[in-house]
């Protein structure tokens, strides 16, 4: 069940990096930002997801490729990146992960504790805090478990639904995330790093920074009755299948002395 719960969470992480751009920042004019003023520009960048500007400021953008005549086919970026494609039509999947990249920065809030800065280059502290992403995501694997649970047989086609959930509008995980009090929030410091180009300071997106500011959503570190529930359940399930074949084996084995009866019948 451990290696289901890790596939379930890989399922999730899949889709959290894929964001849509919009809404609009406020940003320091540039040649004249502060490593600080950058990353206050950033973070308010994610909070109204306004990609533009966190492009503009951040080293996320890693390069293009083209077609034969020079037209871009495809863009490569550190996070966001589906969403960031060249295209002309914003489908189904883009509102959907529009959706969920508003559920993942819109409660962002931060503060930048200390600024060293040398020559070209500064680290800057910072304090992330943000929803409990984890905590949605165990109690959305726990959902996904109970479903099983409750369902007929061993609850295969109860898992079928939930992946194509996942796949497609992602409203269980969604509702998840919107079931989270204002209280379950978690704090990260973290350090980042910055540096001067192009007359203006960007900062480094490294994934420490993309886990602290998305919430942690892959850590399976849920809170102790998270976890006792999740492990209740892989039981109950694991039960269930065992019972499960048993009767399939049964019933099997019924199945078979009536062919073996009918076809004695056939030619009797």
């Amino acid at each position: 069940m451990a290696k289901k719960r890790t596939f379930f969470i890989l399922l999730i992480i899949g889709s959290l990096f894929l964001c849509a751009c919009g809404g609009t920042a406020a940003t320091p004019k540039d040649g004249l930002n502060s490593p600080e003023a950058a990353a206050e520009c950033v973070m308010n960048s994610l909070k109204t997801m306004d990609l533009d500007t966190f492009n503009k400021y951040t080293d996320n953008y890693i390069s293009t490729q083209r077609n034969f005549i020079g037209i871009p086919k495809s863009r490569e970026y550190r996070v966001f990146n589906e969403l960031l494609q060249p295209a002309l039509f914003k489908g189904k999947h883009y509102k959907r992960n529009y959706r969920l990249s508003q559920r993942f920065t819109q409660n962002l809030s931060w503060e930048i504790t200390d600024v060293r800065e040398s020559d070209k280059n500064a680290e800057i502290d910072i304090k992330i805090t943000n929803l409990d992403m984890s905590l949605a995501t165990g109690n959305y694997i726990a959902s996904i478990f109970e479903n099983m649970s409750e369902s007929e047989g061993i609850g295969i086609g109860s898992l079928i639904r939930d992946m194509l959930d996942l796949a497609g509008n992602m409203d269980g995980f969604l509702s998840a995330i919107d079931s989270l009090d204002s209280g379950d929030t978690c704090t990260i410091a973290v350090t980042l790093s910055a540096f001067y180009k192009d007359g203006k300071w960007k900062l480094h997106v490294s994934d420490e920074f993309i886990h602290a500011f998305m919430g942690y959503p892959d850590s399976e570190e849920y809170p102790e009755e998270v976890i006792q529930k999740i492990e209740a359940l892989e039981v109950e399930i694991e039960n269930k299948a065992e019972d499960w074949a048993e009767d399939f084996e049964n019933r099997a084995d019924t199945w078979a002395e009536e062919f073996e009866d009918r076809m004695e019948g056939l030619f009797d």
